[in-house]
């Protein structure tokens, strides 16, 4: 279990030099049975745009399902805010959930 947390550990942490965004973690991890995957967006304010990799997904609060593991740009938009841009790792057989600040 140590072995798996270090090496998504050095994952995070190469990210960051890869994207220019911060790599942030999830606000809770839960496993799941039957997805894939589950990447769950919230934010402090409603009605908050989502985009993963440039493609709108939604508003808050927003459940995405089933995408392929893997590192995603989340980027979140509301007029009148600064947008919030960060990678985040999407992991198989976990659901995420994932609270952002909007400022």
């Amino acid at each position: 279990m140590k072995k798996k947390l270090l090496i998504t550990a050095v994952i995070f942490f190469a990210a960051g030099f890869l994207f220019a965004q911060e790599t942030i973690e999830p606000e809770k991890i839960y496993e799941i049975e039957n997805h894939n995957t589950v990447l769950e967006i919230a934010a402090n304010l409603p009605d908050v745009n989502v985009f993963l990799n440039e493609t709108f997904q939604g508003r808050t609060n927003l459940t995405i399902y089933d995408l392929t593991p893997g590192f995603y740009q989340l980027r979140l938009e509301k007029q009148g805010c600064e947008p919030q841009e960060h990678t985040v790792f999407v992991k198989a057989h976990y659901g995420q959930r994932y609270f952002i600040q909007m400022r």
